[in-house]
């Protein structure tokens, strides 16, 4: 828990930070393939299962200076088990490439998940999530860029289940996704 608490309060204290500094602000939209690991522990069978389907993200942000950039976004995926949207606040440090319009981005991102399961027996849940993404960002033009990313979610919705003389627990472990965004900077 104080691995989560750290890693928050390091987003939350470079959001805060950001409206000191002169940069541009930006908005954005992404759509992408995400994969989501399901696990059903039990007293008589344990199973995983991956879902895959498409995944849809709307962001804003601010350049602080030309090597970090902080946003929010709010993102959305749904499947056959369920649909879980996400609240995100993320830290780039963008790494340029050479003389080109390129450059190379890692960070750290925290929010919280709203995921709803599609069955009777599961409540949907509020959820804690913290991971990471990395990618490669192209500079159009000074309003236009573009990139291609990818994202892990640790998460933490976990469910206790019963069905008569059966007990155990489902949970969603982990989040990936492969994405293209475009931003425009204003």
């Amino acid at each position: 828990m104080k691995t989560k608490q750290l890693i928050l309060a390091g987003v939350i204290t470079s959001m805060m930070s950001v409206p000191a500094m002169a940069s541009d602000w930006f908005v954005g939209g992404a759509a992408g393939y995400q994969k989501n690991t399901y696990e059903l522990d039990s007293s008589v069978d344990g199973s995983k299962e991956k879902e895959k389907d498409m995944a849809y993200q709307l962001r804003v942000g601010k350049y602080i200076n030309d090597n970090s950039r902080v946003y929010g976004t709010y993102g959305y995926n749904s499947e056959d088990i369920g649909k879980q949207q996400n609240f995100l606040l993320s830290y780039d440090y963008l790494v340029p490439l050479g003389q080109s319009n390129m450059n190379w981005f890692i960070g750290a991102t925290a929010g919280m998940t709203h995921t709803s399961i599609d069955t009777a027996n599961l409540d949907s849940g509020n959820n804690f999530v913290w991971g990471g993404q990395t990618g490669f960002m192209y500079n159009i033009n000074d309003k236009w860029s573009t990139e291609i990313g990818y994202q892990y979610l640790k998460q933490d919705y976990e469910k206790d289940v019963s069905n008569g003389a059966n007990t155990g627990s489902f949970s969603l472990n982990d989040t990936q996704q492969v994405y293209l965004a475009i931003d425009y900077k204003f």
